[in-house]
């Protein structure tokens, strides 16, 4: 209902009061009353029940609920390689003091020599006593001689043991004194031995208290005391928490999830902080934490448990710092070949475990202070790529020392190396093909049925099926000599912020080294649209957060703590659902160079080498094609000769340039590699030719023919 006064329409609310409609008679005025005060209702509030009852039938069951179970074999075990490295330490642990003390057994014998004229002497003495039974005449000496009984009875017992030992002595001394002359007399081997026995043992006999004959300890006694609950709890209530949150811990301690146990190179504690601290608060006093434990800060590692809540803690504290830890060796630094499609090996973490950085399809950033390891992180990752033969590298080096002159010199696309201008002019060419290289991939992808590319990106079958998809990754060390040029500045992050915003779903992958992260030298627009970062020791919070994020210095994330013994040491974020700890694979310049000359010859066998990789056999005498041709008319008998037979003739006459390392020594390159070799110098290599065998009986087999190798020659000459 509503009513209509001169003041407007009246709406009244859900508790309101019905409106009456003025009444048109006019009403008598009354007289003033004073008001008196009116006792207001209030209606009481009912309190409501808010923790129900639990009805067991809603209740899930037991075994529909999630259980976190212990694992039965603990997981150090089920690892080959912490196995191994657990056996090989118990065998060290055993086999060091063995070793130890035998080195120093002349000093040994020497000692005890020394003292021998002591032990002799206590010898003797200690015999004198025990024949006269010293100790019994004292005693018969304290005793009272008017106690006749008890002195006479104490008398008798001395003088038998005194006439019982002494024809003991007397005989053992004899029967020792002829014994020595007869094997002095008859052999006299035996009697030396047993003399020098005599004089070490009267030295064992003889040796003083305060110096001892083994050289003690035997291992060092900076030994990591073992981990346990209350030494946890009080470095947590004393690393500088609230006072309310450290009294909670002192007196109630923490919520243990599970048992402290060993793993890996330390041990392992996961446990609940109190109700509303989380694991970031902690590990910005990671210093004041490791102070508590009384640990070094390189051996104390706070890490959240992510698939829990951010209060869950996993503390994990080594037994040595992890720039102190020994290395396990680059998996790929031997034998293997990587997939740009799985993740790459790079490193390990804290507890030895490997660390994989998944490129494909992503970006890197990758920053620290100089000689920290910058540059040593992405050869790895380069070398990595190297090993898949169908990744196109574009590497540019502007320090110019040559750092990534491997892989570069040998399977890259592009390389230059340099802190001129020609490197950064070879480096824009190298940008603007590839940003060519983005919209040509683009143009195809569009073009392909989607039965071929249904979710229009390149795939591991795309790029071995489909020509000019294969993976590409583009390399800059030291970018900020690009990005600081007050000419190339802007064309330069033009580029990249393409390359890095399009480039992944096209298989085109951006990798970025820089030592000086600051805006000016490292564009905004870069760093934020940086997939995965990796900062190894700067100088500050400002370039911590340049390389690894906005407020990562605040969650505990602080690059800057390292220290300079931390080498290779670093924080990788954008591989797991929180940055982590990792150190880098050591693969210094030999094996480095060793890798890429294994890279090269899968990349020969698959025919894959392209670009610069090929012209630079050129300008290389080792691998020049030239020289190449050359000898294979050499080692050609006749008109015609199979690849397989070729090959052992080259590495019979030149083993030095035409032999890979084998399972059993050297051998020769095998036929395709020695076709796609000769391909790449302009060669043709037929597929069915009639000539001598290996075995020495004419077959057909792949080969040349002496025609083509000389029109290979005119064709280059």
């Amino acid at each position: 209902m509503s009513a209509q006064t001169h003041e407007g329409l009246l709406v009244p609310g859900p508790c309101a009061a019905p409106v009456q409609a003025p009444d048109p008679t006019p009403k008598p005025q009354a007289a003033p009353v004073a008001a008196e005060p009116t006792a207001v209702e209030v209606e009481e509030h009912e309190p409501v029940t808010v923790d129900q009852p639990s009805d067991p039938a809603s209740e899930p069951r037991p075994w529909e609920m999630p259980t976190v179970r212990r694992p039965v074999i603990a997981p150090w075990v089920r690892d080959v390689r912490q196995l191994r490295r657990a056996t090989w330490w118990a065998v060290e642990e055993a086999l060091h003091p063995i070793a130890f003390h035998a080195a120093r057994t002349h000093l040994y014998a020497g000692r005890l020599a020394a003292g021998s004229p002591r032990g002799a002497a206590r010898t003797v003495r200690a015999l004198v006593r025990w024949t006269g039974d010293v100790e019994g005449r004292e005693r018969l000496q304290g005793t009272d001689r008017a106690d006749s009984p008890v002195y006479l009875a104490l008398s008798r017992q001395r003088d038998e043991r005194v006439k019982r030992r002494a024809p003991v002595t007397g005989a053992a001394l004899l029967a020792s004194g002829v014994g020595e002359g007869l094997l002095y007399a008859y052999e006299p081997a035996l009697f030396g031995l047993t003399t020098t026995a005599g004089v070490l043992a009267l030295g064992a006999v003889g040796r003083r208290r305060d110096r001892p004959i083994l050289d003690s300890p035997v291992t060092g006694s900076g030994y990591a005391p073992k981990l346990t609950s209350d030494v946890v709890e009080r470095a947590l209530a004393a690393c500088g928490l609230p006072a309310t949150i450290a009294k909670q811990i002192s007196e109630k301690g923490l919520e243990w999830v599970a048992p402290i146990q060993v793993d890996g190179p330390g041990w392992r504690a996961e446990f609940d902080l109190p109700y509303g601290v989380t694991v970031a608060e902690v590990a910005e006093k990671r210093d004041k934490l490791a102070s508590g434990l009384r640990r070094p800060l390189g051996a104390v590692w706070p890490e959240p448990e992510t698939e829990a809540h951010p209060g869950r803690m996993v503390l994990w504290v080594g037994r040595e710092t992890l720039a102190r830890s020994k290395a396990p060796e680059w998996p790929l630094l031997h034998r293997g070949t990587a997939n740009i499609f799985e993740p790459l090996p790079f490193g390990f973490d804290q507890r030895l475990r490997p660390v994989s950085i998944p490129l494909i399809f992503d970006s890197i950033l990758i920053g620290a202070m100089p000689r920290y390891g910058k540059t040593m992180a992405l050869r790895v990752l380069l070398l990595a790529a190297a090993l898949d033969p169908f990744v196109k590298l574009y590497i540019y080096e502007l320090k110019g020392t040559g750092d990534l002159s491997s892989p570069g010199e040998q399977v890259a696309h592009r390389y230059a190396s340099g802190a001129g201008t020609p490197a950064l002019e070879a480096c824009m060419e190298g940008l603007r093909e590839v940003y060519a290289e983005l919209e040509r991939r683009s143009d195809l992808i569009r073009g392909l049925p989607k039965q071929v590319c249904p979710e229009n990106k390149v795939t591991p079958e795309l790029s071995r099926r489909v020509g000019g998809l294969q993976p590409l990754v583009l390399a800059i060390d030291e970018c900020q000599e690009l990005f600081g040029h007050k000419e190339l500045k802007e064309e330069a992050t033009e580029l990249c912020v393409a390359i890095m915003k399009r480039g992944p779903a096209m298989g085109i992958m951006l990798a970025l080294a820089t030592q000086r992260p600051t805006k000016e030298s490292l564009p905004l627009d870069i760093s934020a649209n940086m997939g995965i970062r990796l900062c190894l020791r700067v100088g500050g919070h400002l370039e911590n957060n340049m390389i690894l994020g906005t407020g990562m210095s605040a969650r505990g994330v602080q690059a800057y703590t390292f220290t300079r013994k931390d080498k290779g040491v670093c924080y990788l974020a954008g591989v797991e659902d929180d940055p982590i700890v990792a150190r880098g694979a050591y693969v210094d310049a030999p094996a480095a160079e060793r890798v890429a000359e294994r890279a090269r010859a899968l990349r020969a066998a698959a025919g894959t080498l392209s670009g610069q990789a090929t012209g630079e056999m050129v300008e290389v005498d080792d691998h020049s094609p030239m020289v190449l041709l050359g000898h294979a008319l050499e080692a050609v008998e006749g008109e015609k000769a199979h690849l397989a037979v070729l090959a052992a003739r080259l590495a019979d006459s030149w083993p030095d340039r035409y032999t890979v390392d084998g399972p059993t020594g050297a051998v020769p390159w095998t036929a395709q590699q020695l076709g796609a070799y000769l391909r790449t110098a302009g060669v043709q290599v037929d597929d069915q030719v009639w000539a001598a065998g290996v075995k020495g009986r004419p077959t057909n087999a792949a080969g040349v023919t002496r025609e083509a190798l000389r029109a290979a020659v005119a064709s280059r000459s």
